[in-house]
């Protein structure tokens, strides 16, 4: 019996030694692939997102939308590499007018945004775990917007999702260049001519005989007298 024993107990060590590597073989796969397939959530996004419970409503469109992740992103690639001209991380807004802004995610190929306007302006820059974009609020209408987005992470998965908020108000117009006088509606004016028209000079008044022409004329007078007496001194010295 005891040389029974001992044959199966060698058997039945094989067996469960052959049993762990095969769970060490199936599990080991898991372990490797589950840190890489763990991605970045999104904790934060300006303006905040609309929820279930609670609307986010701003007072205006703000003049820049970013997203915030857990881990850095990758930064986008240079234009130049970028398949197709479009680059792999991307913002874009859209007022309610855009009925189709929501189709970029749910059915992309279906999606037709030609009449629709981008408020975002630029390309969309990553800073560590932060995407942002310009926005261009001028004349924005009031309403609900869409934020429309496209991220990739750093184990090169990329991912794209939209959330909606509210503006109360329609932003400002853009404000006209102002001209020379400050006034921006002010038409900018001709430059004054250095030579004056002659329309422009004012003519003299006539206050009566000026003080040259008095002196003029009391000086013939005087000279007339002077002739006049010579000539009788010498008619009378004649007569004499």
């Amino acid at each position: 019996m005891e040389r029974d024993s001992h044959p199966r107990r060698l058997r039945l060590a094989r067996s469960l030694s052959i049993a762990a590597l095969a769970v060490a073989a199936f599990a080991a796969p898991i372990a490797v692939a589950s840190p890489a397939a763990a991605h970045s959530d999104l904790i934060a996004t300006s303006p905040e997102s609309d929820t279930t419970d609670q609307p986010s409503v701003v007072d205006v469109l703000p003049e820049e939308v970013s997203l915030t992740f857990s881990d850095d992103l990758t930064p986008p690639l240079p234009e130049e590499q970028q398949a197709g001209g479009e680059s792999t991380t991307q913002i874009r807004v859209f007022d309610e007018t855009c009925e189709d802004a929501g189709l970029l995610i749910a059915d992309p190929g279906h999606a037709d945004t030609r009449e629709c306007t981008n408020y975002a302006t630029g390309e969309a820059t990553v800073d560590g775990p932060t995407v942002s974009t310009a926005v261009d609020a001028a004349g924005a209408p009031a309403g609900q917007y869409t934020v429309v987005w496209q991220v990739v992470y750093q184990d090169g998965h990329a991912a794209s999702q939209m959330f909606t908020f509210t503006t109360e108000s329609a932003a400002p117009a853009a404000t006209p260049t102002a001209g020379p006088s400050g006034d921006p509606s002010a038409e900018p004016t001709a430059e004054p001519s250095s030579a004056a028209e002659p329309s422009d000079v004012p003519a003299a008044e006539d206050d009566g005989i000026s003080t040259p022409v008095i002196l003029s004329i009391v000086g013939g007078i005087i000279v007339l007298a002077i002739v006049v007496f010579i000539v009788m001194m010498i008619a009378r010295s004649r007569r004499s």
